[in-house]
Parts: structure tokens; C-alpha cells; sequence
């Protein structure tokens, strides 16, 4: 048995609330990394529109673009 079996064995073997609690602390401790990243994945995209190295389209640019390739099969 891994270490994570292990650990989750333990886990599951909790009282429901302290199984939440658990839950919420990992959870928390993973959207703090999330957001983190969210925010470097904003920044780039950002950097790539500023510098117009990225073209941009409209919802009715895309609907119109996908109405075309229907009309095409």
C-alpha cells in the first residue's frame, strides 16, 4: 500500500465534519496555487494582446465562422 492509500484510508476513517474540515483545508491549499496561476495565465495573455502579436474575435465572428463550416459538410 502507497503512502497515499495509506493516508486516504486514514481519512476516510474520520467523522464526516472532520472529513470536511480536511477537505476544505487541502482544497484551500490548492486554489491558493490555482489562483496563482490563473493570474501568470492572465498576465501572458494580456502581454499578447498588448503587443498585437494576437488576433481577437467576436462571439458573432466565432458563430459566423462556425455557421460556415456547417453549411460546408
Amino acid at each position: 500500500m502507497s503512502h497515499l492509500d495509506a493516508l486516504i484510508s486514514q481519512a476516510m476513517a474520520l467523522p464526516t465534519e472532520e472529513r470536511i474540515e480536511l477537505a476544505q483545508r487541502l482544497w484551500d491549499s490548492v486554489e491558493a496555487k490555482l489562483d496563482d496561476e490563473l493570474f501568470e495565465e492572465i498576465q501572458r495573455r494580456e502581454a499578447e494582446l498588448d503587443s498585437g502579436n494576437v488576433r481577437t474575435y467576436s462571439h458573432e465572428e466565432v458563430m459566423r465562422s462556425v455557421d460556415d463550416v456547417r453549411r460546408r459538410r
